[in-house]
């Protein structure tokens, strides 16, 4: 079921018309302790220990994994069920993860390691009597905005957030989903982009040496052919 509802978040963004988008982060709970809350007109976390992964463009880790501080608020809107499926709206959100310290990768320093601000437009989906629910939301047609002190995202069109709660306690019944409110889980997710410039997507080492061999051939031919025409 975990993976049914982490797959219809993904539908749900594949279906935005939106350009190629590569996943470049991820994070995940520390443990199986909750680390978001359901309460009043939010579903949030405040300073709770992820693991938080840059990721290169074929998805495997592009650094050592970041012990980072999740803060996070949705702001929510009631909530309805149909056809056994409880739906939570989503007016707008901040989801941030930072270091307790500033750190340096690859020339930038900083604690800012991604901060994403969603519009509505997504909502909070899972199972009546179930213990996971799924959110999706993409640029376009909403509004997502990436922030980092690794990365730039000037030149990005397309963005995506996809989150998942797992291990809801209380279980989503007809009436916490339509109070939006009453329950606690495990947050996970990640986040992509159509263009993202700067660490952690460096030249590869094999691929540096490439270019430093081939400069260092240029030049080398260059000296000979001086030397000849001399």
């Amino acid at each position: 079921m975990k993976l049914l509802m982490v797959g219809a978040a993904l539908a749900v963004l594949a279906a935005s018309p939106a350009s190629a988008i590569t996943a470049f982060a991820t994070f995940t709970p520390v443990s199986s302790n909750s680390n978001v809350f359901a309460s009043g007109s939010t579903i949030s976390s405040a300073g709770e220990a992820v693991t938080f992964r840059f990721l290169d463009p074929n998805g495997s880790s592009a650094f050592t994994d970041v012990a980072a501080l999740l803060n996070f608020t949705a702001n929510i809107a009631n909530g309805a069920t149909f056809a056994g499926i409880g739906i939570i709206p989503v007016n707008s959100g901040t989801i941030s993860f930072t270091t307790a310290a500033p750190v340096t990768f690859g020339g930038h320093t900083g604690s800012n390691l991604l901060t994403a601000i969603i519009g509505g437009g997504g909502a909070f989906t899972g199972p009546i009597n179930g213990s996971v629910a799924a959110y999706g939301n993409s640029r376009p047609p909403n509004d997502v905005t990436f922030t980092s002190d690794f990365l730039d995202f000037s030149q990005s069109t397309a963005r995506d957030v996809a989150l998942a709660i797992n291990a809801i306690n209380p279980s989503l019944t007809a009436a916490n989903i339509a109070a939006g409110t009453g329950f606690a889980g495990t947050l996970s997710g990640n986040f992509g982009s159509d263009s993202v410039n700067g660490f952690p997507f460096p030249v590869s080492e094999p691929a540096s040496l490439a270019l430093m061999a081939l400069g260092l051939g240029f030049v080398v031919a260059r000296a000979r052919r001086a030397s000849a025409n001399s």
